[in-house]
């Protein structure tokens, strides 16, 4: 896949992540309460590694103030709450998707479980105050929409060599 097309997958992850917000609010499926954006915005997690592994450090933060911009125009409030908890729990996943010394499947994982939460406890609280219901039900959605991606990385990976008799 192009290097771009990561790019892109992540503005388009956060730009629909926060719309869906917009549009629909809290939320509640299947008992699970949380904001309706939140498929998207796990997706963003992993996209963000993507971005990071082939553009490397600026462009990862270019994208996320490019679609920070955008999102201004939809609803301030909303841009105001998603870019507070992408500074931070973005600058957590950077920092931990940097620093960890391990494969990029293994990276993703870890970057996410601490960046997740993080997230969902900055934006909700901002946005909506502190409905914990929403909070943790964005943070368990969020951290497993971000691991989607999981598959296609294996699918990517060569079959192991097959020892000849």
């Amino acid at each position: 896949m192009k290097k771009w097309i990561w790019g892109l997958l992540y503005l388009l992850s956060i730009l629909l992540g926060n719309a869906f917000v917009i549009w629909f609010g809290i939320v509640t499926i299947a008992g699970i309460t949380f904001p309706a954006g939140v498929v998207w915005i796990g997706l963003t997690f992993s996209f963000r590694d993507f971005v990071q592994r082939y553009w490397g450090d600026w462009a990862t933060w270019s994208w996320m103030i490019a679609a920070s911009i955008i999102t201004f125009f939809f609803n301030i409030d909303i841009a105001l709450a998603s870019m507070a908890a992408f500074f931070v729990s973005e600058s957590l996943d950077w920092f931990f998707f940097r620093i960890l010394k391990r494969s990029f499947a293994s990276r993703i994982i870890w970057s996410n479980l601490v960046s997740c939460p993080v997230d969902s406890f900055v934006f909700v609280l901002l946005a909506f105050g502190p409905v914990w219901p929403a909070i943790i039900g964005q943070s368990i959605i969020k951290y497993l929409s971000g691991l989607i991606v999981l598959p296609f990385l294996a699918a990517r990976r060569p079959p192991p060599a097959v020892p000849i008799a």
